[in-house]
């Protein structure tokens, strides 16, 4: 069968970015009962949506590649949009959109800086950020939890952990949403120029740090990589450096700041469980790991068949691109019971796909769910009778790899 015969034969009506953007779970449920692999013609990509289905890919690299992993536009941008670029970095793929043997080594250069040492240890920095932080609006009686904590505690962690000056935090906002907006290739091509124009400043300045810490080495991750891929018989070229902190950066704050926020919206939509997390914090992490699964921060990724392949009763040619639902895999009734309700207390939700499986799994799991644990016991404990704002909107921010929320205005009472 002919490819555009066999994308017409498996169409689904699945638009996360528009028509389902408030609510992508109700076609998912549909999806995985009658099209479980079906092709999306918002999306332009195949979108797998049962648990083992997705499983599957994401233990088989040999068929599934990594290659385009973060993007559901796998083509190349406009030639517009190239001109603009060409004023960067030329891309070099580097760790999350590799595969095997040449992902090993990536891999190998990143996971120093997440080792259970080294998370550990930042726990105290963590908790004293997160009060810090809640001192700064504490006094209020309202804030945007997203804009005064969600996002620049993550933001400072990682700042931390790659040894970048804290001052420079909020240009790593504008570029972090930007290149949201490049990869996806969202907007008219004015809009697209201008987060060209922000990705070539994030390339170039994360390019002038690697050189600066050849000659000044000092603490954190990029100093860790510069020196030890001195010492590799076949070092990767700096323009894969820079793609590769570019990576951890983005997906170390992002994705901890949607988990957050995610965390504390569903308590406070579930007042069962938050009493529940009120009542005994040691409940806290199992709130955190039900929301990997009720609401990921990360709801899929791609990859590309390198074969002929027969997934969920389709048989798909080598060169499909294919879009692995994390968000419908979590929801799966064949994994997990009553998966459309929010429980802390089910034996399952271990079973999440929220970070992956695989030798792609996320490398900053742990540190994650550390700042996530930190920061809802933080704001529980400082925050008495924090609740949302009544009427205030929540707008979710889709991405084609996170799922968060723009804003989320909470109260409490003043003390």
């Amino acid at each position: 069968m002919a490819t555009a015969e066999l994308r017409g034969a498996h169409t689904f009506n699945f638009d996360p970015f528009n028509a389902h953007r408030d609510d992508p779970h109700t076609p998912l449920r549909k999806a995985r009962r009658e099209h479980p692999v079906f092709f999306s013609p918002a999306l332009g990509t195949w979108v797998i949506t049962r648990h083992a289905d997705v499983v599957a890919a994401l233990r088989d690299p040999a068929r599934f590649s990594s290659a385009n992993a973060i993007t559901n536009v796998p083509a190349a941008p406009p030639p517009e949009i190239l001109e603009v670029l060409a004023a960067g970095i030329p891309y070099e793929p580097n760790s999350v959109d590799l595969d095997p043997p040449r992902h090993t080594k990536f891999r190998a250069l990143i996971n120093q800086a997440f080792t259970p040492r080294r998370i550990h240890a930042k726990q105290p920095t963590i908790t004293a950020l997160a009060h810090a932080a809640i001192e700064g609006f504490a006094h209020a009686g309202t804030a945007d939890l997203v804009a005064e904590f969600a996002y620049p505690l993550p933001a400072r962690v990682i700042a931390d952990l790659l040894g970048i000056p804290s001052e420079d935090l909020p240009a790593f906002k504008r570029w972090s949403d930007e290149w949201l907006v490049m990869i996806g290739q969202i907007g008219d091509l004015d809009r697209q120029r201008k987060a060209a124009a922000a990705v070539v400043e994030f390339q170039h300045y994360i390019a002038a740090m690697i050189a600066a810490r050849r000659t000044r080495p000092s603490e954190g991750l990029v100093s860790d990589v510069v020196a030890a891929v001195q010492d590799m018989p076949d070092p990767p070229s700096d323009n894969a450096l820079v793609g590769l902190l570019m990576t951890v950066l983005f997906a170390g704050h992002e994705t901890t700041t949607s988990l957050i926020t995610n965390t504390i919206k569903l308590l406070l939509q579930h007042p069962e469980a938050l009493a529940q997390v009120r009542a005994d914090a040691e409940l806290i992490p199992a709130a955190i790991t039900e929301t990997l699964r009720f609401d990921p921060p990360v709801p899929n990724m791609y990859r590309t068949t390198t074969a002929d392949v027969r997934v969920g009763g389709v048989d798909l040619p080598a060169g499909e691109h294919l879009r692995l639902s994390f968000a419908s895999a979590n929801r799966d009734a064949a994994c997990f019971a009553d998966p459309d309700r929010f429980d802390l207390h089910r034996a399952d939700k271990a079973n999440h796909l929220a970070f992956g499986q695989g030798i792609h799994a996320c490398v900053g799991a742990a540190l994650a769910q550390l700042e996530a644990r930190v920061s809802v016991q933080a704001l529980l404990e400082r925050l008495p009778g924090l609740r949302l704002v009544e009427g205030a909107l929540i707008e979710p921010v889709v991405s084609a790899t996170v799922r968060g929320t723009r804003r989320l205005m909470l109260a409490w009472d003043r003390q």
